[in-house]
């Protein structure tokens, strides 16, 4: 997008009208208009560059992050003629399934891409932005996007870095990566939400029919498979187990894979279990938190030298089957719905247990009965006043946690 030294000086004598344009018309997303920065602060280097030729011609690499760029298209918006404000399609290129952005680009006004958008650089949009396609915006080094408005499109990839200071809305949002943020003003609207390691922010309300948020992909797909046909997870593979373009291809061209009503799905056990039963010798560290483990296979008891087993946030409702890991000495079974703590009567070695926030456990005077235990981190248990006393007694310093008393 061509701008001269005229839209840089115009833009600089406007910041702070611009500014307080952008503010009332974010109304209570307002908050969004500073997640980069203090915009505000910023005003004077802000000034700075738009005021020197040399640096102004290098825009967008001044001006951002996006709030910046905001910024300086609501300011620099006086500066064209009347009706010669860029809009769309100025700045795009037509692509075999819609447009791309490949240069710095500024569109004033509410705007509707027909088809896809892909942005390879930044876009600045001074209104509201619809894509009746797939947005994809490469990632964070290609550009950002930035929109006054609001931001609607069939379905959302994103890696770099989105500021919307209205609503965020599709009927799938996959982001990649973890160096961008995914920001909106107000609500964050989608059918599907898979966040990834990607930041998110939202002023208003996240209304998801089915969200898949963890660093892992493989658990990302136990949560999403019962939403989606056979055929668009593959639960056990550690290795790109979630067919997101597929996914998004078909949203993008109006046909939702996402059901209506979760289908009945059943899942294998966890890949780092299925691992270490095939080679249990040596074993000593045993990571599942977060996994679908609905029950412990009685073949752990080949697990000989296991000392450390991580359960936290499994649905085990029960611990049957950990009875022959005798040489545990930590084990987390923090937020799960584990009823009975009686089968940790046989782990003679258990050093070190975390109990925190298990709110459905019926037999807390099992841990009276552990003749190892040195160490018990329960945040959040409403241990029953004589099993705290004692457990106070025996164990000191090592009772970590002050959850809700009751008496019983």
């Amino acid at each position: 997008m061509d701008l001269t030294d005229e839209h840089f000086v115009a833009a600089a004598e406007r910041l702070e009208d611009a500014l307080a344009a952008l503010r009332a018309h974010a109304g209570e997303g307002v908050a969004a208009l500073d997640y980069f920065g203090e915009i505000e602060e910023e005003l004077p280097r802000i000034r700075s560059w738009l005021l020197d030729p040399a640096q102004a011609r290098q825009w967008p690499r001044h001006v951002a992050p996006p709030g910046y760029g905001l910024l300086f298209a609501q300011a620099a918006l006086a500066s064209f003629p009347d009706g010669a404000a860029p809009s769309f399609p100025a700045g795009a290129e037509r692509t075999d399934v819609g447009w791309a952005v490949r240069q710095a680009t500024i569109w004033y006004g509410d705007t509707r891409v027909p088809g896809w958008l892909e942005l390879r650089a930044p876009l600045i949009v001074v209104g509201s932005l619809t894509v009746d396609g797939l947005l994809d915006d490469g990632d964070v080094f290609d550009g950002y996007l930035a929109v006054a408005g609001s931001l609607r499109a069939r379905a959302i990839h994103s890696a770099a870095d989105h500021l919307v200071l209205g609503t965020i809305s599709a009927q799938a949002i996959f982001c990649s990566g973890n160096d961008g943020s995914l920001v909106a003003g107000g609500d964050i609207v989608t059918d599907l939400f898979v966040p990834g390691e990607h930041a998110y922010a939202h002023h208003g309300e996240l209304w998801a029919g089915v969200v898949g948020t963890d660093d892992r992909d493989a658990v990302v797909a136990e949560r999403l498979a019962p939403w989606l046909p056979a055929g668009y997870v593959r639960l056990g593979d550690e290795n790109a187990p979630i067919d997101r373009w597929r996914i998004l291809e078909e949203i993008a061209a109006g046909r939702s894979p996402v059901l209506a009503q979760p289908r009945p799905v059943t899942f294998p056990a966890p890949a780092p279990l299925l691992a270490a039963l095939a080679a249990p010798e040596g074993v000593t560290d045993l990571d599942l938190s977060s996994r679908r483990l609905h029950r412990i296979p009685r073949e752990v008891s080949s697990l000989t030298t296991l000392a450390l087993l991580d359960l936290e946030r499994t649905p085990l409702t029960r611990l049957d089957g950990i009875e022959g890991l005798t040489a545990l000495e930590h084990l987390s079974i923090r937020h799960t719905p584990v009823r009975s703590l009686v089968p940790l009567q046989a782990l003679t070695s258990l050093r070190h247990l975390d109990v925190s926030y298990c709110r459905d456990v019926q037999d807390w005077h099992v841990l009276l009965d552990l003749p190892a235990l040195d160490t018990l981190v329960a945040h959040g248990c409403a241990l029953p006043t004589h099993v705290r006393t004692r457990l106070t007694a025996g164990l000191g310093d090592g009772l970590i946690g002050q959850g809700p008393g009751r008496t019983g």
